[in-house]
């Protein structure tokens, strides 16, 4: 039997970006599995989700998500979900089950010649991708194991990939990971400088290719770590977190945060921890 590697979360035990109750969403497994070589340009993992709350109250999953594109399949309801500037909330009740890929973002090209702005706050038919899709759903829920059922998925993507792949597939990539990984990067002048590019060409980059604005990538990535950070240490100082992510002070830092997720940072503390 073939094999994936699965992989850690990145968050505090569970997704980074996850800022719902954690009492409640260990009702709900999920795994996430490394693609395959061939994939991993394009696509940063293969994850999976199910639940069973017959009998139980329902979970409501909401997410400060990544600036990905998501290829989704569930029965009855597969779907294309692009990047999402708000916070993405569903709730979850009854049995059900995903079997998903998270691109990476700025890869999207790489399976279609659509801007990615075009699915921005979007939900839409995974025909949209490939007109294929809907014949794969029931492929991938009739394999029972998980493992290999995402591996028919990683095969079907690699089907999907355009060659030869856009060099700005490659760039705009790299650009979103530099953001991500440098938690001291805090403007859009400050990328234009790493990029080599003029802020024009940089944001026509990143509308096409990423979905999203250099700016609005750079605040997501810091709310992400700052939701993560207090959700770490509920005592850490609203005042010293602002400081060490570039904000002016902790009320603009509390009304970013309020605007994201709908809550305080001393809210989101108490709700997280409940």
């Amino acid at each position: 039997m073939a094999e994936l590697e699965q992989t850690r979360p990145t968050g505090n035990g569970r997704a980074r970006g996850l800022v719902s109750s954690r009492v409640s969403g260990r009702r709900v497994e999920a795994r996430t599995y490394a693609p395959s070589e061939a994939l991993r340009p394009f696509v940063e993992c293969l994850w999976m989700s199910s639940w069973d709350l017959r009998e139980q109250q329902p979970h409501r999953t909401e997410i400060l998500g990544d600036p990905c594109v998501h290829v989704v399949f569930e029965r009855g309801q597969s779907r294309l979900v692009g990047v999402c500037t708000r916070l993405w909330t569903r709730e979850l009740s009854g049995e059900g089950a995903i079997r998903a890929a998270k691109i990476h973002a700025g890869a999207i090209r790489a399976f279609t010649d659509r801007p990615a702005h075009a699915l921005t706050d979007r939900v839409a038919p995974l025909a949209e991708l490939s007109p294929d899709a809907l014949a794969l759903e029931p492929q991938l829920f009739a394999i029972e194991d998980e493992v290999e059922s995402l591996l028919a998925l990683d095969r079907w993507l690699c089907s999907l990939v355009r060659r030869p792949v856009d060099p700005q597939v490659s760039l705009a990539v790299q650009l979103v990971e530099h953001v991500a990984s440098r938690p001291e990067l805090l403007t859009a002048e400050a990328l234009v400088r790493a990029s080599g590019l003029s802020m024009r060409p940089l944001q026509k980059l990143f509308r096409s290719h990423v979905g999203a604005s250099p700016k609005w990538v750079i605040r997501r990535f810091r709310l992400q770590e700052a939701a993560l950070r207090l959700e770490r240490d509920p005592s850490l100082s609203i005042a010293e977190l602002a400081a060490e992510l570039g904000y002016s002070d902790h009320a603009h830092l509390t009304r970013d945060f309020k605007a994201a997720t709908g809550r305080s940072p001393s809210e989101f503390v108490r709700s997280v921890h409940r």
